[in-house]
């Protein structure tokens, strides 16, 4: 299976570029939903509560998940908050991902591209594990007003969360850093900008690009 690799920051338009992608026949793992899986099983919700005691009553929900919603407001107002958080979810993430990955590799037939969404696919370590990987990226306003319409944001918490998230020069540089002793991973960047016919042409484009090293 070619595995390509979707990052870029909250409210960019990944999940949009995805869905793009699966009806052109790729497969999609997206992390978000993967730590959803994580947060809804009761014991690694209480490991997560157990990380910040002093909010340990609100932060599991009456069937003993975690509560995404106060969580958030815990984490995207304290970056040595998120950072413990982070160093618990993301290997998680990333065993959970791979029994999916697995589980595709086993189907009859199996898919010939797998899309993995993520954030922090590249910070979190994951870079050296995909054939090419793609960055969506469009201006900070834009992102700001699609996460107060989208999931109902203040501004002010729009903008915490904007401010916890990881720089594109940052992305490349890993990228550039992780590859330099062997062959080098095509790192893309996806601008939506434009509106969704000009994504949708992007998108096709680089499709075709791709479609050649499907791998089975």
């Amino acid at each position: 299976m070619f595995l390509l690799g979707l990052t870029g920051n909250i409210a960019c338009g990944k999940s949009t570029v995805a869905q793009m992608l699966v009806e052109r026949g790729a497969a999609r793992l997206d992390a978000d939903l993967l730590v959803r899986e994580l947060y809804a099983d009761p014991k690694f919700a209480r490991r997560v509560a157990a990380l910040f005691p002093q909010h340990c009553a609100r932060l599991l929900t009456p069937e003993g998940e975690v509560n995404r919603r106060a969580l958030g407001e815990i984490v995207f107002c304290d970056g040595a908050a998120l950072e413990k958080l982070e160093a618990l979810t993301h290997p998680a993430v990333i065993v959970l991902q791979e029994e999916k990955l697995r589980e595709l590799a086993a189907r009859k037939p199996a898919p010939s591209l797998v899309v993995v969404e993520a954030v922090k696919l590249i910070e979190s370590g994951q870079d050296a594990r995909f054939d090419a990987i793609w960055c969506v990226i469009c201006e900070p306003q834009m992102q700001l007003g699609r996460l107060m319409q989208t999931r109902g944001l203040s501004e002010d918490e729009a903008r915490r969360r904007l401010e916890h998230q990881p720089d594109l020069e940052s992305k490349r540089r890993r990228i550039e850093e992780s590859t330099a002793a062997r062959s080098s991973t095509p790192f893309i960047i996806i601008a939506n900008d434009f509106g969704r016919d000009e994504l949708e042409r992007t998108i096709e484009k680089q499709w075709k690009a791709l479609s050649f090293k499907k791998q089975t």
